[in-house]
């Protein structure tokens, strides 16, 4: 596991208020994206109120040949 944000160059975190009152939004951005970036990200949010956690994959692939089609869904 690596924690964000760290010391590397192809990657950003951003942050913005909304989309409501009081609220901020948070993405990462990878650029450019290389095979070694695939994996699981997960973000850790927490606050007075409570806490929260979300997570995503991503799987790198070199041409859209390697992106499969099943019941009309991305995998």
């Amino acid at each position: 596991m690596e924690l964000l944000p760290g010391d590397r160059e192809n990657l950003a975190i951003q942050t913005r208020g909304g989309p409501e009152k009081h609220e901020v939004t948070g993405w990462v951005l990878i650029s450019p994206l290389s095979k070694e970036d695939a994996g699981e990200y997960e973000c850790h949010a927490s606050n007075a109120k409570g806490e929260a956690t979300a997570s995503a994959k991503i799987h790198v692939v070199e041409t859209l040949h390697e992106i499969g089609l099943t019941k009309g869904r991305w995998c």
